[in-house]
Protein backbone atom coordinates (compact mmCIF):
# COMPACT_ATOMS: atom_id res chain seq x y z
CA UNK A 1 0.00 0.00 0.00
CA UNK A 2 3.20 2.18 0.83
CA UNK A 3 4.10 2.20 -2.66
CA UNK A 4 0.72 2.34 -4.24
CA UNK A 5 0.07 5.62 -2.27
CA UNK A 6 3.98 7.21 -3.24
CA UNK A 7 2.53 7.16 -6.94
CA UNK A 8 -1.31 7.84 -6.55
CA UNK A 9 -3.80 10.83 -5.53
CA UNK A 10 -7.03 9.66 -6.08
CA UNK A 11 -9.22 8.23 -6.23
CA UNK A 12 -9.47 10.23 -2.99
CA UNK A 13 -11.20 7.64 -1.07
CA UNK A 14 -9.00 4.67 -1.91
CA UNK A 15 -6.50 6.88 -0.72
CA UNK A 16 -7.73 8.46 2.47
CA UNK A 17 -8.69 4.37 3.66
CA UNK A 18 -4.58 3.11 2.52
CA UNK A 19 -3.45 6.07 4.79
CA UNK A 20 -5.50 5.04 7.17
CA UNK A 21 -4.95 1.30 7.51
CA UNK A 22 -1.35 2.65 6.99
CA UNK A 23 -1.01 5.06 10.08
CA UNK A 24 0.70 3.39 12.45
CA UNK A 25 3.26 2.12 10.75
CA UNK A 26 3.85 4.88 8.88
CA UNK A 27 4.43 6.70 12.61
CA UNK A 28 6.72 4.14 14.02
CA UNK A 29 8.85 4.16 10.96
CA UNK A 30 9.17 7.60 10.82
CA UNK A 31 9.86 7.56 14.91
CA UNK A 32 12.42 4.46 14.23
CA UNK A 33 14.33 5.71 11.03
CA UNK A 34 16.71 8.34 12.55
CA UNK A 35 18.92 9.05 9.88
CA UNK A 36 16.27 9.82 7.40
CA UNK A 37 15.77 14.18 6.98
CA UNK A 38 12.12 15.72 6.43
CA UNK A 39 12.44 16.10 3.18
CA UNK A 40 13.21 12.66 2.68
CA UNK A 41 10.35 11.53 4.94
CA UNK A 42 8.00 13.62 3.13
CA UNK A 43 9.18 12.26 -0.15
CA UNK A 44 8.40 8.75 0.92
CA UNK A 45 4.84 9.67 1.93
CA UNK A 46 3.97 12.74 0.13
CA UNK A 47 -0.05 12.09 0.37
CA UNK A 48 1.04 13.73 3.98
CA UNK A 49 1.21 16.76 2.39
CA UNK A 50 -0.71 16.92 -0.92
CA UNK A 51 -4.08 15.14 -0.41
CA UNK A 52 -6.29 17.26 2.28
CA UNK A 53 -6.74 15.84 5.47
CA UNK A 54 -4.27 13.51 5.56
CA UNK A 55 -2.32 15.30 8.33
CA UNK A 56 -5.86 15.71 10.69
CA UNK A 57 -6.66 11.85 10.26
CA UNK A 58 -2.94 10.23 10.82
CA UNK A 59 -3.03 12.38 14.29
CA UNK A 60 -6.29 11.87 15.19
CA UNK A 61 -5.52 8.14 14.72
CA UNK A 62 -2.52 8.64 17.10
CA UNK A 63 -3.92 10.91 19.82
CA UNK A 64 -7.88 10.54 19.36
CA UNK A 65 -8.70 12.48 22.60
CA UNK A 66 -6.75 15.67 21.64
CA UNK A 67 -7.60 16.03 18.11
CA UNK A 68 -10.40 18.52 18.40
CA UNK A 69 -8.94 20.28 21.10
CA UNK A 70 -8.36 23.50 18.90
CA UNK A 71 -11.01 23.91 17.84
CA UNK A 72 -13.08 22.69 21.24
CA UNK A 73 -10.91 25.11 23.68
CA UNK A 74 -9.89 28.33 21.59
CA UNK A 75 -13.62 29.77 21.07
CA UNK A 76 -13.54 30.25 24.81
CA UNK A 77 -10.11 30.69 25.28
CA UNK A 78 -9.03 33.47 22.69
CA UNK A 79 -10.85 36.27 24.30
CA UNK A 80 -9.12 36.08 27.96
CA UNK A 81 -5.60 35.79 26.07
CA UNK A 82 -6.49 38.67 24.34
CA UNK A 83 -7.38 40.05 27.89
CA UNK A 84 -4.05 39.04 29.32
CA UNK A 85 -1.89 40.23 26.76
CA UNK A 86 -3.40 43.51 26.93
CA UNK A 87 -2.41 43.67 31.21
CA UNK A 88 1.39 42.62 30.06
CA UNK A 89 2.58 43.45 26.97
CA UNK A 90 1.90 46.76 24.15
CA UNK A 91 1.62 44.25 21.50
CA UNK A 92 -0.31 46.62 19.12
CA UNK A 93 3.11 48.67 19.25
CA UNK A 94 5.29 45.64 18.76
CA UNK A 95 2.93 44.02 15.88
CA UNK A 96 2.90 47.48 14.01
CA UNK A 97 -1.04 47.41 14.67
CA UNK A 98 -3.04 50.47 14.86
CA UNK A 99 -6.61 48.94 13.21
CA UNK A 100 -9.78 47.77 14.63
CA UNK A 101 -10.90 44.11 16.04
CA UNK A 102 -14.23 44.43 14.62
CA UNK A 103 -15.41 40.56 15.11
CA UNK A 104 -14.70 37.47 16.77
CA UNK A 105 -12.46 36.35 13.83
CA UNK A 106 -10.55 39.41 13.75
CA UNK A 107 -9.79 39.24 17.48
CA UNK A 108 -9.31 35.27 17.05
CA UNK A 109 -6.48 35.87 14.45
CA UNK A 110 -5.23 38.27 16.16
CA UNK A 111 -4.67 36.45 19.14
CA UNK A 112 -2.77 33.96 17.59
CA UNK A 113 -0.35 36.33 16.15
CA UNK A 114 0.60 37.83 19.51
CA UNK A 115 1.26 34.83 21.31
CA UNK A 116 4.52 34.12 20.89
CA UNK A 117 4.50 37.52 22.52
CA UNK A 118 3.55 36.44 25.58
CA UNK A 119 6.33 34.43 26.37
CA UNK A 120 10.49 34.67 26.20
CA UNK A 121 11.93 33.81 22.87
CA UNK A 122 13.84 30.64 22.69
CA UNK A 123 17.33 30.19 23.43
CA UNK A 124 20.35 27.68 22.58
CA UNK A 125 23.90 26.44 22.89
CA UNK A 126 26.10 27.73 20.73
CA UNK A 127 28.78 25.10 19.48
CA UNK A 128 32.06 25.46 20.85
CA UNK A 129 31.30 28.63 22.51
CA UNK A 130 30.78 29.70 25.79
CA UNK A 131 27.06 30.77 26.80
CA UNK A 132 23.89 30.45 25.33
CA UNK A 133 22.71 32.12 22.32
CA UNK A 134 19.51 34.03 22.54
CA UNK A 135 16.76 34.53 19.81
CA UNK A 136 15.26 38.13 19.25
CA UNK A 137 11.72 38.55 19.57
CA UNK A 138 11.36 39.34 15.74
CA UNK A 139 12.72 35.80 15.65
CA UNK A 140 10.43 33.99 17.82
CA UNK A 141 7.46 35.67 16.45
CA UNK A 142 8.64 34.93 12.45
CA UNK A 143 9.64 31.20 13.40
CA UNK A 144 6.03 30.89 14.20
CA UNK A 145 4.27 32.75 11.59
CA UNK A 146 6.03 34.94 8.90
CA UNK A 147 3.15 37.44 7.21
CA UNK A 148 3.46 38.53 3.35
CA UNK A 149 2.15 41.45 1.50
CA UNK A 150 -1.04 40.35 -1.15
CA UNK A 151 0.72 39.56 -4.29
CA UNK A 152 3.90 37.82 -3.03
CA UNK A 153 5.62 35.56 -5.09
CA UNK A 154 4.97 32.44 -3.24
CA UNK A 155 7.40 29.97 -5.72
CA UNK A 156 9.89 32.44 -4.95
CA UNK A 157 9.18 32.49 -1.08
CA UNK A 158 9.30 28.83 -1.22
CA UNK A 159 13.14 28.45 -2.73
CA UNK A 160 14.28 31.53 -0.13
CA UNK A 161 12.76 29.09 2.97
CA UNK A 162 16.02 27.52 4.77
CA UNK A 163 14.26 26.08 7.74
CA UNK A 164 12.45 22.52 7.67
CA UNK A 165 10.25 22.75 10.71
CA UNK A 166 6.84 23.77 9.83
CA UNK A 167 5.58 27.25 9.88
CA UNK A 168 2.52 29.23 9.10
CA UNK A 169 2.54 31.52 6.30
CA UNK A 170 -0.29 34.24 6.08
CA UNK A 171 -0.47 36.67 3.29
CA UNK A 172 -2.79 39.66 3.96
CA UNK A 173 -3.69 41.98 6.92
CA UNK A 174 -2.84 40.28 10.12
CA UNK A 175 -6.36 40.55 11.51
CA UNK A 176 -7.55 38.74 8.17
CA UNK A 177 -5.27 37.46 5.94
CA UNK A 178 -6.68 36.29 2.61
CA UNK A 179 -4.77 33.36 1.96
CA UNK A 180 -3.13 30.54 4.56
CA UNK A 181 -0.09 28.40 4.61
CA UNK A 182 2.04 25.86 6.73
CA UNK A 183 5.07 25.55 5.23
CA UNK A 184 7.26 22.51 5.63
CA UNK A 185 10.80 22.14 3.32
CA UNK A 186 9.41 24.02 0.94
CA UNK A 187 6.12 22.76 0.46
CA UNK A 188 2.63 24.63 1.48
CA UNK A 189 -0.24 22.81 3.07
CA UNK A 190 -3.32 25.15 2.10
CA UNK A 191 -5.22 25.90 5.78
CA UNK A 192 -7.93 28.51 4.63
CA UNK A 193 -7.81 29.88 8.27
CA UNK A 194 -5.38 31.43 10.63
CA UNK A 195 -6.71 29.09 13.16
CA UNK A 196 -6.79 25.33 10.91
CA UNK A 197 -2.71 26.34 10.03
CA UNK A 198 -2.13 26.91 14.17
CA UNK A 199 -4.21 23.49 14.02
CA UNK A 200 -1.67 21.82 11.28
CA UNK A 201 1.44 23.42 12.07
CA UNK A 202 1.24 21.53 15.67
CA UNK A 203 0.18 18.76 14.77
CA UNK A 204 3.31 18.69 11.82
CA UNK A 205 5.63 18.31 14.15
CA UNK A 206 4.19 14.91 15.51
CA UNK A 207 3.05 13.28 12.84
CA UNK A 208 6.86 13.89 11.12
CA UNK A 209 8.33 13.60 14.62
CA UNK A 210 10.32 16.85 14.43
CA UNK A 211 11.37 19.39 16.95
CA UNK A 212 10.05 23.08 18.10
CA UNK A 213 11.86 25.49 16.58
CA UNK A 214 13.95 26.77 19.29
CA UNK A 215 13.32 30.34 18.68
CA UNK A 216 9.57 29.76 19.94
CA UNK A 217 9.52 26.96 21.71
CA UNK A 218 7.85 27.97 24.67
CA UNK A 219 4.82 29.13 22.56
CA UNK A 220 4.69 25.42 21.12
CA UNK A 221 4.92 24.09 24.93
CA UNK A 222 1.77 26.21 25.73
CA UNK A 223 -0.07 25.09 22.52
CA UNK A 224 0.68 21.22 23.57
CA UNK A 225 0.41 21.45 27.23
CA UNK A 226 -2.97 23.57 27.80
CA UNK A 227 -4.38 23.46 24.19
CA UNK A 228 -3.84 19.97 23.28
CA UNK A 229 -2.79 18.39 26.45
CA UNK A 230 0.06 16.40 25.64
CA UNK A 231 1.76 16.77 28.80
CA UNK A 232 5.49 16.70 28.17
CA UNK A 233 5.55 15.46 25.00
CA UNK A 234 7.48 17.66 22.90
CA UNK A 235 7.40 20.45 24.85
CA UNK A 236 10.27 21.36 27.84
CA UNK A 237 9.76 19.35 30.78
CA UNK A 238 9.59 21.95 33.53
CA UNK A 239 7.88 25.12 31.30
CA UNK A 240 8.76 28.74 31.98
CA UNK A 241 7.34 30.46 34.14
CA UNK A 242 5.12 32.79 31.69
CA UNK A 243 3.64 29.77 30.29
CA UNK A 244 2.32 28.42 34.13
CA UNK A 245 1.36 31.78 34.77
CA UNK A 246 -0.69 32.01 31.49
CA UNK A 247 -1.78 28.38 31.84
CA UNK A 248 -3.13 29.15 35.24
CA UNK A 249 -4.78 32.30 34.46
CA UNK A 250 -6.58 30.61 31.85
CA UNK A 251 -7.74 27.63 34.33
CA UNK A 252 -8.76 30.10 36.73
CA UNK A 253 -10.53 32.37 33.99
CA UNK A 254 -12.34 29.22 32.83
CA UNK A 255 -13.86 28.24 36.14
CA UNK A 256 -14.66 31.59 37.22
CA UNK A 257 -18.61 32.27 37.69
CA UNK A 258 -20.27 33.86 34.84
CA UNK A 259 -21.27 37.45 35.49
CA UNK A 260 -24.24 37.33 33.77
Amino acid sequence: MTTWLKFHTSPTQQVEEMMRKTCRARATLIRTENEKTVAEIIKEYPRLIDVPGMIEQDFRILFPTSSDSLFMKWPVTYESILTYADKQISWREILNFSGKLDTDEQKSNMTVHLLPLLFPPGMKRKDGKKGPKHASTEDGCTSFIQVEKVGVNIPAFLEAVKKCQPFILAVGQLESPEQVFVVVERQTVDCGSLLKGLDICFKLFYILDMTYPWECINLWDFVQKFIYGLGAGKGRHKSVPSVSLLINFLTSAATEPSKE
